[in-house]
């Protein structure tokens, strides 16, 4: 029988919080001071001071194609192992992990994109698109920390470790932080984004090696 071990009790633990604060924070925002957007005085206050900017909107964009051609190149990796190896199972099982992840990522989109709780501020092309939560949120506070995962799993070189974890760690501020003044989202959208990221991580850490 598969034992967890403490630092996986930790992860785990941390990971269903982190889901059911999601769940409640939707709730929330589904139900609580719905005017146009759930937590309108919140999501209005932040809009009014942020504005919008198509600017910034572009820049989190390349960043997300950036992000997915990261991860198209991770699978190519992947699959030059199951060559090699002869064996799927014989992938490493951090990258392996890394496509559970990603699934998660596209069924929680699926799902927000049927089970519509918010509407973008702006129209996009004469139609109002789902908000709830920010894609762009979720791919950058999910994918972007499990990259410097690897970084510190794969890479020996401490020198190398700490400019890339840099880097990915301004990349992360950047996008988040872009994705809000770019005015696409509401500030529940982003969160959201932020805390279900959370529950990712933790799912990944629980199940990753050390």
């Amino acid at each position: 029988m598969f034992q967890f071990s403490k630092r996986q009790k930790i992860w785990l633990i941390i990971g269903i919080l982190s889901f059911v604060t999601f769940v409640v924070f939707t709730l929330i925002v589904a139900f609580v001071d719905v005017n146009q957007v759930g937590l309108s005085h919140l999501n209005q206050f932040f809009l009014q001071r942020c504005g919008q900017n198509g600017v910034w909107e572009w820049v989190t964009d390349i960043i997300g194609y950036c992000l997915i051609l990261v991860l198209l190149c991770l699978l190519i990796c992947q699959i030059v192992q199951w060559v090699r190896r002869k064996s799927l199972f014989r992938v490493d099982r951090n990258l392996l992990l890394l496509d559970v992840i990603c699934c998660c990522l596209v069924v929680v989109y699926i799902f927000f994109e049927i089970v519509v709780v918010n509407y973008r501020p702006l129209l996009e092309n004469g139609k109002a698109e789902a908000s709830y939560p920010s894609s762009h949120a979720m791919l950058f506070a999910t994918l972007l920390p499990l990259l410097i995962w690897q970084v510190w799993y794969y890479i020996k070189s401490k020198s190398w470790r700490i400019v890339l974890t840099v880097i990915l760690v301004c990349v992360l501020f950047v996008g988040l932080v872009g994705r809000l003044l770019s005015g696409i989202h509401w500030f529940t959208d982003i969160l959201a984004g932020i805390i279900i990221s959370g529950a990712f991580n933790s799912l990944y850490m629980c199940l990753s090696k050390k």
